[in-house]
């Protein structure tokens, strides 16, 4: 209570043991101070309490360049974090070669991905091994709307991109003596068109043991090429037993003339002539023995077959004389019939387009001993 007994105002008041600072700061302007009023003053003194006198905290500054440079990375942060935004790689286009086939929003696909699966689709239509000529690409872009209408789904991607490639297919080439010849579909039909080939000359009897190949080096390279270059079974057949014209000889025989020796080989009569002109004289006449020169084709391949056979030889007994000096002459007997020997040949038989070129006996075995005929004749 002050002086005259009045307490004092609310905002006045201090609790107890609580220094009053002489000045209170005006939370409008920090820098103004406000005095206290003579009542707080008085009690102060009295109670021998001394104002509070806060320390102030020294302010730091920072320097100005480093200011500068805060805002300049900020400023950074904020203008990529932008970027990011507006154009973030939110999608991949997909190309075959350089033509662009669209934009999907599955960011996980690749181009191995994509060609696998081409690959399987065609395979399974075309019913071979194939083999794309273009190549697949994909690239990170961002969608803006301007590329909004590019976007596609895989259900439609597969299928333009299987119209838009070309591609090549596994065939079976088929190579005679090193030289390409004929490409088929596969190796199953190449091996059909060599039955084709060795079926003519195999014997309908099975039980004759013959195996057929060929005289030429004939193989099989499996090779991706253009489905337009392969050919039918019977069109293969057809190229592999025509040949070349190559000049052989002719024995002239019996019944011969020039006219019919020319139309053996395919040839005109002036040709054979001309191929045989120190040979054959002017009036066209041959004898039997001469040999001619003529053109005859050559197949591109020979089939040649090797026939294994048995063969039984007979070699007959000899026979044998004896003397009998008490009979009188003129006196034969028979006194041991004799037996003919018998041998077991083993051969083998190569012939080249049924045309027999060697024979080689592989084993011999005499089943039939010889046995000699006696005969007795008399002497007296």
């Amino acid at each position: 209570m002050d002086s005259k007994g009045n307490f004092p105002k609310r905002e006045e008041r201090v609790p107890y043991g609580r220094a009053i600072p002489n000045e209170i700061p005006n939370k409008n302007n920090k820098k103004s101070k406000k005095k206290l009023s003579p009542y707080k003053q008085k009690y102060n003194a009295q109670h021998n309490i001394k104002p509070i006198k806060r320390k102030k905290m020294p302010r730091r500054n920072m320097p100005a360049k480093n200011r500068r440079l805060l805002t300049l990375i900020i400023g950074i942060l904020a203008v990529v974090l932008l970027l990011l935004v507006l154009f973030r790689q939110n999608g991949k286009e997909v190309f075959i070669g350089e033509t662009s086939m669209g934009i999907v929003k599955d960011k996980s696909i690749t181009p191995d991905a994509l060609t696998e699966t081409l690959i399987a689709q065609l395979r399974q239509e075309v019913g071979a091994n194939i083999q794309i000529n273009e190549t697949i690409d994909v690239k990170p872009v961002h969608i803006s709307k301007s590329r909004e209408k590019d976007v596609c789904k895989m259900e439609y991607l597969i299928p333009s991109m299987r119209q838009k490639v070309t591609y090549l297919v596994e065939a079976a080439a088929i190579t005679v003596d090193g030289k390409e010849v004929v490409i088929v579909e596969n190796q199953e039909e190449a091996n059909a068109v060599f039955e084709t080939l060795q079926s003519e000359y195999i014997p309908e009897d099975t039980s004759r043991n013959v195996v057929a190949g060929f005289k030429e080096n004939v193989q099989v390279v499996l090779k991706y090429v253009d489905p337009s270059v392969i050919v039918a079974k019977e069109n293969a057949v057809q190229t592999l037993k025509s040949g070349t014209k190559v000049q052989k000889t002719y024995t002239v025989q019996p019944g011969d003339a020039l006219y019919k020796i020319a139309a053996l080989f395919e040839m005109t009569q002036d040709e054979l002539k001309s191929m045989n002109a120190d040979t054959i004289p002017s009036n066209g006449n041959l004898q039997v023995g001469w040999v001619l020169n003529v053109m005859a084709e050559e197949p591109m391949v020979s089939v040649k077959t090797e026939e294994t056979v048995v063969l039984t030889e007979v070699q007959e007994r000899q026979t044998v004389y004896q003397q009998d000096a008490t009979k009188n002459k003129g006196y034969q007997k028979v006194t041991e019939a004799g037996k003919d020997s018998q041998k077991e040949i083993t051969k083998k038989i190569t012939r080249v387009n049924n045309e027999i070129i060697s024979e080689e006996i592989v084993s011999e075995k005499t089943t039939v001993e010889p046995i000699d005929e006696i005969i007795v004749q008399g002497t007296k």
